[in-house]
């Protein structure tokens, strides 16, 4: 939010972990308990636009965002809250009160994009836009591949009539939104945004294709692994569960219905191959541990499971995706701060999805009368370098727009960008606006 020329304030208790901010982030940090009045006050709470709790503790987070709302009318606030007793709660209060309040797990976040990607075999991400009508998918491109070599200007030869476009590659470890000139290569990660109803046509062009039945195992009996084997159990999959815990293990029992609940180390290849791991559709890593869930996906994936999906918030661990095998990091903490941006946004943004390793962000706007975006070429709007202006919905349609094309009042606009350079695009979208 700092990149974005927001004037931000930090409150956090650790010292030492201030001391780091300070080093990376352009922002300004106060030492201090930020559940307090005088700590609040002295951050400048009484002046604030937008107030984010988001410490690890459900408890300091309601305190914090019913004293900001309550006390000082902050007309925006945003709670993370993981139980859902304090959801409730958080819910009735904010009812009562003024102003827009958002309240954002983390873990029903991470259910929620396991699920989309199970959808997709294969894909690292997926984000939907336009109501649907557009999805954002991330694949590595193999050897194998039709796409290795593939120019990008030559998808609209595969996709004559549909949206379909590259919206950004990430390449030796370097994120770049590419140009029609720029090649897709074996290795590249590689985001497209396409129509949902070319899903199969993209996969057969990876090499991919979807399994005609579905057998999921999940590793951690966590909250995570618990909702997601609720919510695949009301769809009729084959759920086994596995954790090294016996009380949680217990505790996973007696609340699931169908669900095989197995007690058993996730990274003991001999009870993984005892549970058919190799014989598993997709492979769901989601315990609290998140070393110990890229180990699990290692073991599962050598010994023949699918897909295998790790939940891990360490960016060292989540850069190695394609690397090592695993095909899909899920972080909660960047899903958390995509509701927060886009909720932070408000206004100008229907939607944003920061990608892997937080480096490049996909916005869904509404063009407002007036604004820089409208009637211009795009090739003549002056947009940031590192700024794609990839697709539109006008009325029913999808467009993926030319240089010469121009945007129109009330268009939804798809703009894929680096995150360095999406705080200069204000100047685009703040006119015009009410």
């Amino acid at each position: 939010m700092a990149t974005d020329g927001h004037d931000v304030v930090l409150v956090e208790r650790d010292r030492e972990l201030v001391r780091e901010l300070n080093e990376r982030l352009d922002v300004q940090t106060l030492v201090g308990n930020g559940t307090t009045v005088p700590v609040l006050k002295t951050a400048g709470i009484e002046s604030c636009d937008l107030l984010l709790a988001t410490t690890d503790s459900d408890e300091a987070n309601m305190v914090v965002a019913l004293v900001g709302s309550a006390l000082f009318n902050v007309p925006r606030v945003v709670a993370r809250l993981r139980d859902e007793g304090h959801e409730e709660s958080f819910r009735s209060i904010a009812a009562e009160m003024g102003g827009e309040r958002l309240l954002i797990n983390p873990d029903t976040a991470a259910v929620e994009r396991i699920l989309s990607l199970m959808m997709v075999p294969g894909a690292v991400d997926v984000a939907p836009f336009f109501d649907g009508g557009l999805q954002v998918a991330g694949f590595v491109v193999k050897e194998d591949s039709d796409f290795n070599g593939l120019l990008l200007s030559h998808l609209r030869l595969l996709f004559p009539a549909v949206p379909m476009l590259v919206a950004a590659i990430r390449r030796d470890g370097l994120w770049r939104v590419p140009h029609g000139e720029d090649e897709m290569m074996a290795g590249d990660l590689v985001y497209f945004a396409m129509d949902p109803g070319e899903t199969d046509n993209v996969l057969a062009l990876l090499g991919l294709q979807r399994g005609s039945e579905h057998k999921v195992m999940i590793a951690g009996a966590t909250r995570i692994g618990i909702e997601l084997a609720r919510r695949l159990e009301a769809t009729g999959t084959a759920v086994t569960l596995l954790d090294g815990r016996r009380t949680a293990c217990e505790k996973a029992a007696s609340e699931l219905g169908t669900t095989l609940v197995i007690h058993g180390s996730p990274t003991d290849r001999e009870r993984l191959v005892e549970e058919g791991a190799e014989r598993a559709d997709d492979f769901i890593a989601c315990t609290d541990d998140h070393e110990e869930n890229v180990v699990a996906c290692l073991l599962a994936k050598r010994l023949g499971a699918a897909h295998t999906f790790a939940l891990v918030d360490n960016p060292a661990l989540a850069g190695l995706i394609g690397e090592v095998g695993i095909d899909a990091v899920i972080s909660p903490r960047l899903l958390s701060v995509s509701l927060a941006l886009q909720f932070a946004r408000k206004g100008r943004v229907k939607a944003v999805a920061a990608l892997l390793d937080d480096a490049v962000e996909v916005f869904e706007i509404e063009a407002g009368a007036g604004c820089r975006l409208v009637e211009e070429p795009l090739a003549q709007l002056g947009l940031p370098r590192g700024v794609l202006v990839a697709a539109l919905r006008r009325g029913d349609r999808i467009l993926v727009p030319t240089g010469a094309d121009r945007i129109r009042a009330g268009d939804s606009v798809l703009l894929i960008t680096t995150t360095k350079s999406a705080g200069q695009l204000d100047d685009f979208l703040e006119a015009g606006q009410a």
